[in-house]
């Protein structure tokens, strides 16, 4: 039997202490004061709030939002290369353009079905958000760019299978905003890039356009190789995967960095050319993407999953694709990661087949922090936090960071700020869901780093927990995480430093800055930690002056040890009555 948390006994200790003095807001801070100079980047979320609003009122006032994917790519490269390489690609289209910031990378994107699971869909790992909701996520990081002073977004994917649904939200944002903003889809950076990258490959290395590929083959491989080399497992590569059904089309053993440098570089350039051109007004929007015949892979993807046609539903109780996904003709021998976009399909389905059924999914924000704290702590802390739980529990595995939460009403976001609100967070969440239970997982677990998140966990879990009653499945929302290590923190700073609830605070304040301190230093601007956050614009509460990164340390061991507690009691076996036949 687990002893109970320090912070527990801490709670009952202090309950009921006197604590001298009364400390509040001082009347006398300014309504609001400069940001400072921002750091190299063009990420949102390693930016701060009041950084993104004194840069939208210098002339940055473009915004991108790159889609991307979690989705198999063949035994020999990870689930989430298309984050991987987006990222790299964003960065290197916002600094060409110039007065351009980047929204956080879309990871959930439609990949099929998880009702008839095939294509992309019938390897364990990968994760899929139907277009209807998809689209609806890409409406509300519209809106809410706009909010924060942007007049331009720009949409850009790196699967196919994201096309219809980036033109269909494009559509819908230039028809609420008429002439005040504009939104563009970028499909060049895909369509027209791709059609270029083979006709390099047939004039340079002499190989057929039909012998190319479309999927997991030298195109993808080479980005990849260039971008980051250790998420690509060269013992793996092989001509067709090196078996049927791999999730391999073409041969990427031709692959390199230099290759992957070559068919970026088109990429952005592309992109670039057509991005000028629509702003310009010299160049039309880009058409609806052509129909898709055939199999899948880069270049299309049916609604029912890219690839081949699915199998047909088998007779009985549905079978687990870690179980109906074709072996592998040689081991795989994963790293030391628990991250899902970390590993390959066949990673994931030896991992759920030696017995690792659970798994988290996090869930953090996009949302003003202060003058000194950059917009996405929620996602580094709970990435972080994610790690440890999963580490702990063991036989665990963690799905991609959700960075768009609730945050309130889309159009009246702080710059910087981007709300998904329910229901389609919520939807959002039961889609990540369903598609890990069709891949084998059997506890699924929602952690959530902000108040706002928690109620839309609560009520996806419940709701999937009631319809898979019957099927040994469990969907916990871990919102003791949230809660009680909240509490368990507030009564440790308490006992230990004498701080009260009001000189902790809220909102950004030393449990909030503490926590980045520890995990992500560099989100903190240190000259502009003060009391209350200075300005009172600031959204901070509290003192964040007296954060250290090792209060940041415990706060998160607060927080990881009540998810860990509360999943453990969760899934505990039921104690027998005493007296009575039941089990101990």
């Amino acid at each position: 039997m687990r002893k109970p948390l320090l912070a527990t006994c801490l709670v009952l200790c202090v309950l009921g202490q006197a604590v001298a003095g009364d400390w509040q807001r001082p009347a006398d801070l300014p309504t609001t004061g400069p940001a400072g100079a921002p750091p190299d980047t063009v990420f949102l979320e390693d930016l701060t709030w009041a950084e993104v609003r004194d840069l939208v009122k210098a002339g940055t006032t473009t915004a991108l939002i790159g889609t991307a994917g979690t989705e198999q790519k063949g035994p020999h490269m990870v689930d989430g290369e298309h984050k991987f390489v987006m990222a790299y690609a964003a960065d290197k289209i916002a600094r060409a353009l110039g007065h351009t910031l980047v929204a956080p990378v879309v990871t959930y994107v439609p990949e099929g079905s998880w009702d008839n699971p095939g294509g992309h869909m019938a390897k364990p790992g990968t994760i899929t958000l139907p277009e209807a909701r998809f689209v609806e996520l890409l409406v509300s990081a519209g809106r809410s760019l706009k909010a924060g002073g942007f007049t331009t977004v720009l949409f850009l994917g790196e699967s196919g299978g994201n096309r219809t649904g980036m033109r269909t939200a494009v559509t819908r944002l230039n028809e609420l905003w008429k002439d005040s903003a504009s939104a563009f889809w970028i499909d060049d950076y895909y369509t027209k890039s791709h059609a270029e990258q083979n006709a390099h490959i047939t004039a340079t290395m002499g190989i057929p356009a039909d012998q190319i590929g479309g999927h997991a083959n030298l195109l993808d491989t080479s980005e990849m190789l260039f971008v980051n080399p250790a998420h690509v497992r060269p013992g793996k590569i092989a001509p067709g995967g090196g078996y049927a059904n791999s999730g391999v089309s073409g041969d990427p053993s031709r692959s390199s960095a230099d290759l992957g440098r070559v068919f970026l570089q088109i990429k952005i350039d592309n992109a670039l050319a057509q991005i000028r051109g629509l702003m310009a007004g010299t160049i039309a929007p880009a058409g609806p993407p052509a129909a898709r015949t055939g199999g899948g892979g880069r270049a299309g993807r049916g609604r029912g999953g890219r690839g081949a046609s699915p199998a047909p539903e088998p007779q009985g109780p549905r079978r687990t694709t870690a179980i109906t996904a074709p072996a592998g003709v040689t081991p795989s021998a994963a790293p030391d990661t628990v991250f899902i976009d970390e590993l390959t399909w066949e990673e994931t389905r030896d991992a759920i087949n030696a017995g690792t059924t659970t798994v988290i999914i996090p869930t953090g924000g996009t949302e003003r922090n202060g003058y000194h704290m950059i917009l996405g702590k929620h996602n580094y802390v709970v990435t972080h936090a994610a790690n440890l739980i999963a580490r702990r529990l063991g036989n665990t595995l963690i799905a991609p960071t959700i960075q768009y939460v609730p945050e309130g009403n889309p159009d009246r976001v702080p710059p910087g700020a981007i709300s998904l609100p329910s229901p389609a967070y919520d939807q959002l969440l039961d889609a990540a869901a369903r598609s890990l239970h069709v891949h084998g997982f059997t506890n699924i677990l929602f952690i959530g780093d902000s108040g706002g998140n928690q109620a839309g966990m609560t009520a996806v879990a419940e709701a999937l927990t009631a319809e898979w009653k019957d099927t040994g499945v469990r969907v916990l929302a871990l919102t003791d995480y949230y809660t009680k290590g909240s509490e368990h923190y507030r009564a440790w700073m308490l006992a230990q430093f004498g701080y009260t609830a009001a000189v902790v605070g809220g909102h950004a304040g030393i449990s909030d800055t503490s926590q980045m301190l520890h995990v992500h230093p560099a989100g903190i601007r240190a000259p502009l930690v003060q009391p209350w956050g200075g300005p009172t614009d600031s959204g901070v509460s509290g003192d964040p002056s007296k954060a250290t990164a090792e209060i940041g340390r415990m706060g998160i061991e607060f927080k990881v040890n009540a998810a860990v507690n509360q999943f453990l009691a969760a899934t505990a076996p039921p104690r027998g009555r005493r007296g009575g036949g039941g089990a101990r």
